[in-house]
């Protein structure tokens, strides 16, 4: 086995050079401090591509590659970081059938994953539920109605505190919507988020300190990423950080929160499709 392993980073290494060599590394802003990044090619590439969450000891990521009707989930054990699984096409039979075919944004919240899914027409988004020991579906299937998810569902994140899960459309989203994941998906409201206004480009959320941290990927910011808080008690949104990826052909996904040694990390997946997934570490102001 130690001999399989060496002889597949001997193979990957041009792939990694190449990488880091035509990427360049991010750049300090005011609020967020770039600290460290690794580097995932390949099919472990492919499970990273779209979202990212972790329950402390694991990350779990998530991918897809929609042309090639591939989804993938991943995990990665964050002390060694190196993925120790990944699972190809992991969607329940019902979503498959019917032509669900994109994993977007996950969360993880009381011992499972919760994972937006969309694509196909019958339904064209939903809620799938995954075993995180085994990344198999445990068979929850949550549909979402199509008129209010017309464009598909890029992500999603539950509030630890309530169970209540957060998500919106992908494209100038005017809208949030909040699900009770126990209460059978019950929708328990929705409302139009305030200050910045409409979300657009919204690739991934997370809550940390009872508010919602979203990654959008703002063309109009060039090479520089925001990092946007939302407060659920009066549906706000501000910008909270902005990262500078130094670096126009990254795509900024999925995004978590880390807590080690008593600091909070800004973990965030920035994928340079050419190539690669970076995930990479800030120390953001205010946190």
């Amino acid at each position: 086995m130690r001999i399989l392993k060496a002889i597949r980073r001997f193979l990957l290494l041009p792939v990694i050079l190449l990488t880091l060599l035509t990427t360049p590394k991010p750049v300090n802003t005011d609020t967020a401090v770039f600290r460290e990044q690794n580097l995932f090619v390949m099919a472990e590439a492919l499970a990273m591509g779209q979202g990212i969450t972790t329950d402390g000891v694991y990350f779990y990521t998530s991918g897809a590659a929609t042309g090639l009707h591939v989804t993938y989930l991943g995990k990665i054990e964050i002390a060694a970081m190196t993925m120790t699984d990944k699972r190809l096409n992991p969607l329940p039979e019902v979503c498959k059938a019917r032509g669900n075919n994109h994993i977007g944004g996950i969360s993880y919240y009381d011992g499972k994953i919760y994972a937006s899914v969309e694509g196909g027409s019958v339904c064209r988004a939903c809620i799938a539920v995954f075993d995180p020991e085994t990344l198999s579906p445990t068979g929850d299937v949550f549909d979402l109605p199509n008129d209010a998810f017309d464009d598909g569902i890029p992500w999603l994140a539950v509030d630890p505190d309530t169970g209540y899960l957060y998500t919106s459309q992908w494209s100038h989203a005017d809208t949030v919507y909040v699900f009770d994941v126990n209460d059978g998906m019950r929708l328990v409201r929705s409302f139009r988020p305030g200050g910045i206004g409409e979300l657009d480009r919204i690739q991934g959320g997370e809550f940390y300190n009872g508010m919602l941290y979203l990654s959008q990927d703002s063309r109009d910011n060039g090479t520089r990423k925001r990092l946007l808080r939302l407060d659920p008690e009066s549906g706000e949104v501000t910008a909270a950080a902005e990262r500078d990826v130094n670096g126009s052909r990254i795509e900024s996904e999925g995004m978590t929160f880390l807590s080690e040694n008593g600091a909070v990390s800004l973990c965030v997946l920035d994928y340079n499709k050419a190539v690669g997934v970076f995930l990479r570490k800030y120390t953001v102001a205010g946190l």
